[in-house]
């Protein structure tokens, strides 16, 4: 990989992100919901999938892979969350203007929650959920380069309080041709304004986007004529938060079989994850077991995609 190729790759990306960060880029952020790896394929991996994601699958990941779409596809994951949370995503995509155009939708929520007054009693529930709101695009370029661009809409809700803001993101993703087994990946998520929410005709602080910056590369490698090795590393730097390593791997059997596990550093919730997969057709269907370094209990994730 060439110094001028990789810096045209990475370049336009980290300028955005620090053209975007606000001053305050030392605070935790909000919005946390947006930090969980998406898709069990790639939580199973560690989150070492921002140069792997093809298709409607990158919608969450880099969107510079929707310029693999095929046809029509869908995918939709399900995660069973720490204490009564769930976790769900849904993208649909396709191919249109010459690229791929994909619209999802992710939402954490929470199962009613006892409300209770000053002295304990309890005199009703409420609930709390976030939503995300995404359009995204990719599509090919020269020199074996993919780009991609998406903007979101993005709120989060407590009781009868709400914060809402916008952000945007870019992607890039190069597939050199001395080394074809090799994707280099590089991407910018969630640049926006900060929310506020408004209580009793005043504006509370400042609630921060988890603005990232994430680079990686994957390779593979074909292991006989019956399995392949899909390996991936990528390093992750979010607003507020320690900057996390990962790096995954994939056992893939013709027959459509998978096997996956990924190894996380600088995560404050989890260091390990492992998976499995099998595809048929058009349809796959993918699981991912996280387990929790804090003793809150592991999460089981579920995904369901196809191409039609």
């Amino acid at each position: 990989m060439s110094v001028r190729r990789a810096l045209a790759l990475v370049a336009p990306i980290a300028a955005l992100l620090a053209f975007a960060a606000p001053s305050a880029m030392a605070a935790p952020p909000g919005f946390a919901f947006l930090e969980v790896p998406a898709t069990a394929r790639g939580a199973a991996m560690g989150g070492a999938y921002s140069a792997l994601a093809r298709g409607v699958d990158a919608a969450f990941w880099n969107p510079a892979g929707l310029s693999d779409v095929n046809g029509t596809q869908v995918s939709a994951t399900h995660i069973e969350w720490i204490q009564g949370l769930k976790h769900d995503q849904f993208a649909l995509a396709g191919q249109l203007f010459g690229g791929g155009l994909a619209a999802s939708v992710r939402a954490m929520y929470s199962q009613p929650i006892d409300e209770r007054d000053d002295l304990g009693n309890l005199v009703g529930s409420f609930g709390a959920h976030d939503l995300e709101f995404q359009l995204g695009y990719g599509w090919h370029a020269p020199g074996g380069t993919s780009w991609g661009i998406t903007s979101q809409a993005v709120r989060e809700r407590i009781a009868n309080e709400a914060a809402t803001t916008w952000s945007v993101g870019a992607g890039g993703i190069w597939s050199p041709k001395r080394f074809s087994n090799m994707r280099v990946s590089a991407s910018a998520n969630h640049l926006g304004p900060s929310a506020r929410y408004t209580v009793d005709g005043q504006q509370g602080a400042p609630v921060n986007l988890p603005a990232s910056l994430q680079s990686g590369f994957s390779v593979h490698k074909a292991l006989g004529k019956s399995y392949s090795l899909e390996s991936a590393f990528e390093a992750r730097m979010t607003r507020g938060r320690q900057a996390v390593l990962a790096v995954g791997g994939e056992l893939a059997s013709t027959v459509g079989a998978s096997l996956r596990m990924g190894v996380r550093e600088g995560d404050d919730l989890t260091n390990f994850s492992a998976g499995l997969g099998y595809v048929v057709g058009g349809f796959g269907v993918d699981y991912a077991w996280v387990p929790s370094k804090l003793d809150l209990g592991d999460t089981h994730r579920f995904s369901v995609n196809a191409r039609f």
